[in-house]
């Protein structure tokens, strides 16, 4: 399984017009500019660990959705162990990364 950036932008772009706002008040929810959510949605630029954590916190998004367009339960939704038995082998090693960039981006908005 591989991140297709085009893909991922699609589905950004989709979510974004399914919810209304335009392009300038989504890249203001995200802190970042209304030029570089339009490169994410065209997939000229991959999306960041930064900006992806932030959108799929605040709008409550699956980053397996996100990236790799898997759809099923939201992890909230299963145990840990279900979780992580669920992940194919090479997805284990993906999942590690954004956890810890997750927990890193935790303790440093903690030291703000």
């Amino acid at each position: 399984m591989t991140n297709d950036r085009l893909e991922t932008g699609k589905r950004i772009r989709k979510f974004r017009i399914q919810n209304n706002p335009t392009q300038a008040q989504f890249a203001e929810s995200l802190d970042v500019s209304t030029n570089f959510i339009s490169e994410i949605e065209t997939g000229k630029k991959g999306i960041s660990q930064d900006t992806l954590y932030r959108l799929c916190t605040r709008y409550h998004l699956s980053t397996d959705y996100l990236l790799f367009g898997k759809h099923g339960p939201a992890p909230s939704d299963y145990t840990l162990e279900e979780f992580l038995s669920s992940l194919d082998e090479e997805d284990i090693p993906i999942v590690i990364g954004y956890l810890e960039a997750t927990l890193k981006l935790k303790k440093l908005s903690k030291k703000k």
